[in-house]
């Protein structure tokens, strides 16, 4: 069975065990010790520690009368120890009677200090009865040399009762037998057992009776018959199934009802009352729990499962629940209880509580309620509560809550009850866009963060560089134009959330604005002038001629109207970097232009198809002729008193010929 056992969560494996002869101290067997697969998994699994289990059920006085044989119990445990590498010693010696109670205690302090002395870090325990009946256990005596005391909780029923009911009740079963795990805890906490050191030991088993009657409380008419956890699990005779199950809420357990020719009860713990002790275990913060006994779950993992989610860091308090007094949600509290505990819900900011039931002993019995995660927190109004004075409703300021309860020892009363409710941050949503996608070179892109419910951000980049990781809403600083891969990690109390997301981001030089006139001869009224556009960087431009036109063509012409001078304005732009201007000086000539008529160069015809004569022309001298945008379609130069022109491809319309710095309108028809 022990292939079934999860060692990380078993801090201590007892092996069962050493039998003590009482004359001797000698073993009668040691069941494998030396030898056992099952001890050396747990030596092998480094985190549980080994102990060797001794047990004398018999045999007290003759035992406590012989300091030899105690001598010699004591030398053969320490050698034990040593030789199998293990940790210690678990003390099982049942139904001592009063009279060597005292004896009991001072052997357990010897043994305690000679294996501490021999073998440093070792730990001596011992059992503790459920209900210490003859005052066995005086740890005025055995305190501090004892590490551990470890309560068999289970057998308040057993085989022979005369009544059906769970052998760990938690709390009072029934009207009249009201021991109970919580009982015992509180007994040994009172009688001085350090809590620290405390463990409550919980069955992996119950019992089964014939009973008179199938109501629960039943008196038996058989002997009980012990039922493992695996035996009700695995329930081959089928009287273990959901039709025959009751849950028994006064003190927390299962039971099955069922008539297979006699009435019978089956009282265990299962997954739910199995959580339902280990969460009482936690509220009176004693030392943990033991197991009796480890296999009876025969491979079923529930029981496991409850012990990962109670007693490890993995544990929380749920968000809402049931706060009830140490007697159960139906049962009195009892005497000599002094117990604190918190609520304190995973991510919690306040937590609702509202009592429905207060009834404690009038200025006997009081329940202090602290506005946060221990008693050093500041009281809520009216604490600490006694008698009828009931809490009633309250919202602590923080996400826990801490109570403590205590009793005094005469009279219990009803107790209280109360429900809670926590309330929480959501978890975050990671969300953002960026300012820009286009910029110009040595400019940044803002991540606009629109997150919500977050209070810490992480961000990372596949290029560029971060103005901080950490600031809710940085700065990138791209070095080129690309893919950038981007992503924001966001937390709170409650959570995590993560969001990448791609951006193609262009990173642009700024624009460097260059223009031209590519006719500044032509200064005519009603003439039209062409400009050339060279800007670097530039996708937009914008020409202002400076009598109050505009053109956003890249290479545009104009024509003005009147001459004067103008200052013409070229303003390039592009998305990432803004604008950059130049500026064109032009004078436009009221005598720019020259009239055939009465000069001595003559265009003849004028108009014409396209061929026509130039008189009077100095010979080698530049002749151009440009279009009505200013655009150059022809040229040579001039003959000697006669130059012939033809320009058969040109389409109708006005045209200009230059000759000799002066400007001359001609046209085609």
């Amino acid at each position: 069975a022990y292939q079934n056992y999860q060692w990380d969560l078993l801090s201590h494996f007892s092996f069962f065990s050493y039998e003590v002869d009482a004359a001797s101290g000698n073993p009668t067997t040691t069941h494998g010790w030396s030898t056992s697969a099952a001890v050396d998994a747990a030596l092998a699994s480094g985190n549980t520690k080994v102990t060797l289990c001794v047990t004398l059920f018999s045999g007290h006085t003759t035992f406590f009368s012989s300091p030899t044989a105690q001598q010699t119990l004591i030398n053969n445990l320490i050698n034990l120890v040593q030789t199998r590498g293990a940790h210690g010693v678990n003390i099982d010696f049942e139904g001592i009677p009063s009279s060597q109670a005292t004896n009991f205690c001072n052997f357990m302090v010897d043994l305690a200090n000679q294996m501490h002395a021999a073998i440093p870090g070792s730990e001596v325990s011992t059992v503790l009865y459920a209900v210490d009946w003859n005052g066995i256990f005086d740890f005025s005596i055995m305190e501090p040399a004892v590490d551990q005391y470890i309560v068999m909780g289970y057998g308040y029923y057993y085989t022979g009762s005369s009544n059906a009911g769970p052998t760990d009740p938690l709390y009072h079963f029934g009207s009249s037998y009201n021991y109970s795990l919580s009982r015992t805890i509180t007994y040994y906490l009172d009688a001085g057992c350090p809590s620290d050191k405390l463990v409550m030991g919980l069955p992996n088993y119950g019992y089964e009776w014939e009973t008179a009657t199938s109501n629960i409380v039943s008196s038996t008419t058989s002997s009980g018959t012990a039922r493992t956890y695996a035996f009700v699990k695995n329930n081959s005779s089928g009287n273990y199934s959901v039709a025959n199950h009751q849950w028994v809420s006064d003190t927390q357990s299962d039971a099955f009802v069922f008539n297979d020719g006699v009435n019978n009860q089956c009282f265990i713990s299962l997954d739910s009352a199995w959580r339902k002790r280990l969460d009482h275990i936690n509220k009176t913060g004693i030392a943990g729990i033991g197991i009796w006994a480890l296999g009876y779950d025969n491979g079923y993992t529930e029981l496991w499962d409850g012990m990962e989610a109670y007693l490890t860091d993995c544990y929380s308090d749920p968000c809402s629940g049931v706060i009830h007094d140490f007697g159960g949600p139906e049962k009195n509290y009892y005497n000599n209880e002094d117990y604190t505990w918190t609520i304190s819900p995973l991510n919690a900011t306040s937590i609702d509580v509202d009592f429905s039931f207060f009834d404690v002993e009038a200025n006997y019995d009081y329940l202090y309620i602290y506005d946060g995660a221990n008693d050093q927190a500041p009281q809520i109004a009216g604490s600490p509560f006694t008698g009828t004075n009931s809490p009633g409703q309250f919202t602590t300021s923080t996400g826990a809550v801490t109570f403590r309860f205590y009793s005094d020892g005469a009279t219990v009363n009803p107790g209280f009850l109360a429900t809670y409710q926590c309330n929480t941050v959501p978890e975050p949503v990671a969300q953002f866009s960026v300012s820009d996608l286009v910029i110009c070179q040595g400019d940044s892109v803002q991540l606009i963060n629109n997150s919500q419910d977050a209070d810490s951000y992480f961000w990372t980049t596949s290029g560029g560089g971060l103005s901080s990781a950490t600031a809710e809403s940085p700065f990138l600083f791209p070095l080129s134009s690309g893919n950038y891969s981007i992503t924001l990690d966001v937390s709170n109390t409650t959570g995590t959330d993560q969001l990448v997301q791609q951006f193609q981001i262009t990173v642009q030089n700024p624009p460097i604005a260059i223009g031209n006139v590519t006719n500044p001869l032509i200064g005519i009224p009603g003439g039209s002038a062409t400009f050339s556009n060279s800007s670097l960087n530039a996708t937009s431009y914008t020409w202002e001629f400076g009598d109050g036109s505009f053109s956003n063509d890249q290479n545009p012409w104009h024509e003005y109207a009147n001459g004067g001078d103008y200052t013409v304005l070229l303003i390039a732009s592009n998305e990432g970097c803004g604008s950059d201007t130049a500026f064109i000086e032009l004078t436009i000539s009221e005598a720019g232009l020259i009239d055939m008529e009465g000069q001595n160069i003559l265009i003849s015809p004028n108009p014409n198809d396209g061929s026509f004569k130039l008189l009077n022309t100095l010979p080698n001298e530049r002749i151009t002729v440009l279009d009505q945008f200013g655009r150059l379609v022809w040229e040579q130069n001039s003959g000697d008193k006669l130059t012939l022109i033809a320009l058969p491809d040109l389409t109708s319309g006005i045209y200009y010929l230059r000759y000799s710095n002066l400007i001359y309108k001609f046209e085609i028809q």
